[in-house]
């Protein structure tokens, strides 16, 4: 669960009192989306408005990985075709498509989408 306050907290269905875990380095400001690796059990992405995207491995307190988009990050969503390929959703109208094994630093792809800025995008089917 990604709160307003930028925290990640990992929960349980069945013990719903308490968090299992509360993820180190998680974002600055509020979360808008995690989301899970429909290959790899253990990734997941999370996006907010401090403009970065974070890859985790939820047995780890620390994220993998880091990418600063360079502004605020509306949402994120993983690739259904390829393991290592994710999108990205900024406040300036542009999808970034990342792929890890072409290049862990940068998007392999950059489009803009929309004119104007927006508040909030999501992406609802990717790829």
């Amino acid at each position: 669960v990604g709160t307003e306050e930028g925290k990640i907290h990992k929960c349980s269905k069945a013990y719903t009192g308490q968090y299992l875990q509360t993820y180190e380095g998680s974002n600055c400001m509020a979360i808008y989306a995690l989301k899970w690796s429909p290959f790899h059990p253990r990734a997941f992405l999370s996006c907010s408005a401090d403009w970065t995207v974070k890859l985790w491995d939820h047995t780890q307190s620390l994220p993998i990985m880091s990418f600063d988009m360079g502004t605020q990050v509306g949402d994120i969503c993983w690739s259904t075709y390829a393991s290592t390929v994710f999108a990205v959703a900024t406040a300036q109208g542009k999808v970034h498509v990342f792929d890890l094994a072409q290049n862990k630093h940068r998007a392999i792809c950059d489009q803009k989408v929309l004119n104007v800025l927006f508040h909030y995008f999501e992406l609802w089917s990717c790829f």
